[in-house]
């Protein structure tokens, strides 16, 4: 029997579970949403619709109805031939600007806290809590030719008149109690300002001329330019004396041919022209270098100063040639050895000349700086308190508009505000409609979040990157003990691709082990009861040693672990299924085992058995379910979908490596809408 079983353990083809596994695992976002909601469209859908449902409610309740209220005034001259053609547009634009000076009136801060303090005296229970700046808010002002409308809306359509009586009755009020008034007091303080404001304007434009003196801020800019033009020019021609100097010094005594040299050096060095040339070249560069950081690089006026650079060097090196020429020719006068002495003597005093220039040029420049700096400020004062003055003239201007009876016009109530009777707009419909948007899009995306953030097992897929180390090999909704259910999975087994030749004159053993807190028993004793029905001799080995030992049980596996006489029993129903319990010997735990012993128990009870099936603990309690993996030659994980998915993947190295032939997944009890249980059932 033991020699038949092995073809059919060794059998080559591989099952399809590997395909499934790498359609399963494709990186799909559409994939990944439509399994995370697997079994949960009607979770969702009812929680969606109950969601949904509320949330409609309580936007229908929280919804409001508004009420429109309206009121006109009417802005008529004080010249009834305003409005048409007089053949003067001054006082058109006059009158237009009395119209937008009212309009702004009517939804200003007094006219709107005289109408709160209307609304609070009036006894209104809306009014109570009104704040000015509500009031203002909730009312609309537009101005429209000659007319002022006034436009609010309230939950309540009194209140909504009582509002716009209130304004209206308050820009009347004051209008005449600024009639009576002529803003006196205000126009006093706003001449008082500007006369301290044209005072101030004065001194500073009096100030900058001081400062600026006979030049204005650009004429001072530009001779800072030039004065720092001239600073790097004097600092050229010093550097240019030092090394002249350095090189008459140490020639002094040389051959005729140096004292020539020297001649030259000392020509070029005391030519005026070429002084002159120099100089007028760093002014050109320096403007060369403002120009372009005004204009920028190009504008066609960089050309023209580049050419005047340019006429310049060209004369430069002609007077340089010039000199050298006339050195040749003799034309220069001879330098003896006391002239050498007093050439020596002129550079020096040139040196300390040029020296000099530098500190005064350098103490210009920063005069110069020092006045550009403060007429800039000066500048900037001058045009921030001319625009105070201009604002404060306009006010003026505003208030002489308002008073006296020069007033262009006068205004009127056209229209009193209006008495709505239907709402103008109900928004409860739609925040109801909206309400049931969100709470059916929060019930769908609460069971979505809920798959992703999923800790159980659920669905064999989510094995399937797991395909090559721990094969599914059954998929059922059936229970552990279906008879249908384990010679499925019999066969499978049987059919099962080794990893390796079988060993001889041993029977295939094969251990069943759950990764979670459970028990494999039930499944473990009818996949032994189906291999009897097949007419394999089949022995079935309770090998958990978790519980506490039974004193009415019979000898069986704690006595083989402590190498002591057990019995395995015939079952009554099958004659070719054998059992060994867990035995009674009580000082054999779990904890008290070795790998040795239990290869020596399986070894020693397996030899007249075509088959042996052990039935573990669970990884995750058991510590002897560890051992007997390792002797098995495949081990059979039992899941289900409650199983803790952590627990899984943290065992599936032990399940991989231990056994001979390593391990296949059993999932019993599967959910209905797991896509492997039509392929692996």
């Amino acid at each position: 029997m033991v020699a038949a079983i092995a073809p059919e353990l060794q059998e080559p083809p591989a099952p399809p579970v590997t395909s499934v596994a790498r359609e399963a695992v494709e990186p799909d976002p559409i994939a990944a949403v439509m399994r995370a909601m697997r079994g949960r469209w009607r979770v969702a859908a009812i929680t969606a619709t109950l969601l949904g449902l509320s949330l409609a409610v309580l936007g229908f309740m929280f919804g409001v109805q508004l009420f429109q209220s309206q009121a006109i005034l009417r802005v008529y001259p004080q010249e009834s031939n305003i409005l048409y053609s007089t053949g003067n547009a001054s006082v058109v634009k006059t009158f237009k600007s009395f119209v937008k000076a009212e309009t702004s009136y009517v939804a200003s801060h007094p006219v709107m806290r005289r109408a709160v303090d209307i609304l609070t005296e009036t006894g209104s229970d809306l009014g109570d809590d009104l704040k000015v700046d509500d009031l203002s808010k909730s009312i609309e002002v537009r101005g429209k030719e000659s007319l002022i409308v006034l436009t609010t809306k309230s939950r309540e359509a009194t209140f909504a008149t009582a509002k716009l009586d209130a304004v209206v009755t308050a820009y009347l009020d004051l209008k005449k109690e600024a009639d009576e008034a002529r803003f006196a007091v205000r126009l006093k303080e706003l001449r008082e300002r500007e006369d301290e404001l044209s005072t101030r304007v004065n001194a500073l434009r009096s100030q900058q001329l001081e400062v600026g003196g006979e030049f204005g801020s650009s004429a001072i800019t530009k001779a800072h330019i030039e004065k720092v033009a001239q600073i790097d020019s004097l600092a050229a021609r010093r550097s240019e004396v030092a090394a002249t100097l350095a090189t008459l010094e140490a020639k002094s005594s040389g051959s005729p041919a140096d004292v020539s040299d020297q001649k030259i050096m000392r020509a070029i060095l005391l030519d005026r022209g070429l002084a002159d040339l120099n100089f007028d070249r760093v002014k050109k560069v320096a403007e060369l270098a403002d120009l372009r950081s005004k204009v920028g690089e190009k504008h066609p006026s960089l050309r023209s100063k580049r050419e005047e650079i340019a006429v310049l060097e060209a004369a430069i090196e002609e007077r340089r040639e010039q000199i050298r020429i006339l050195a040749q020719t003799g034309a220069l006068t001879d330098t003896t050895e006391k002239g050498a002495e007093s050439s020596l003597s002129e550079i020096k005093q040139l040196y300390d000349k040029v020296t000099a220039q530098i500190e005064g040029a350098r103490r210009e420049a920063r005069d110069l700086n020092r006045r550009r700096v403060e007429l800039s400020a000066i500048s900037e004062e001058t045009e921030e308190t001319q625009k105070l003055l201009v604002e404060t003239r306009r006010a003026l201007e505003v208030i002489r508009l308002e008073s006296g009876r020069a007033l262009p016009g006068y205004t009127v109530v056209m229209s009193p505000p209006s008495k709505p009777v239907d709402p103008s707009s109900d928004n409860r419909k739609l925040l109801a409609a909206g309400g049931m948007a969100a709470g059916a899009m929060a019930g769908f995306v609460l069971a979505l979040a809920l798959g992703f953030s999923e800790g159980r097992l659920r669905y064999a897929e989510t094995l399937a990157p797991q395909a090559h180390r721990l094969p599914v090999v059954q998929v059922t909704s059936a229970g552990p003990d279906d008879a249908f259910a384990a010679d499925r999975l019999r066969n499978e087994i049987q059919l099962l691709p080794l990893r390796g030749p079988r060993l001889a004159n041993r029977p295939p053993i094969l251990v069943l082990t759950r990764t979670d807190s459970g028990s494999s028993h039930p499944l473990s004793l009818a996949l032994a009861e189906s291999y009897a029905r097949a007419r394999m001799r089949t022995l079935y080995i309770d090998a958990t040693l978790e519980a506490d030992c039974n004193g009415d049980a019979k000898p069986g596996w704690r006595e083989l672990l402590a190498d002591l006489p057990a019995e395995c029993i015939e079952s009554e129903t099958d004659s070719s299924l054998f059992l060994l319990p867990t035995g009674q010997a009580s000082e054999i735990r779990d904890e008290t085992i070795s790998v040795g012993a239990v290869r020596s128990a399986v070894n020693r009870v397996s030899e007249d058995f075509d088959v042996v099936v052990i039935a573990t603990g669970s990884l995750e309690d058991s510590l002897s379910s560890h051992f007997i993996l390792s002797v098995a030659d495949v081990a059979i994980a039992v899941l289900s979908p409650a199983d803790s998915r952590k627990n899984l993947f943290r065992h599936l190295e032990r399940l991989d490596t231990l056994p001979r032939h390593g391990s296949v997944a059993v999932v019993r009890n599967a959910l209905a809408a797991d896509p492997w249980a039509s392929i692996r059932s």
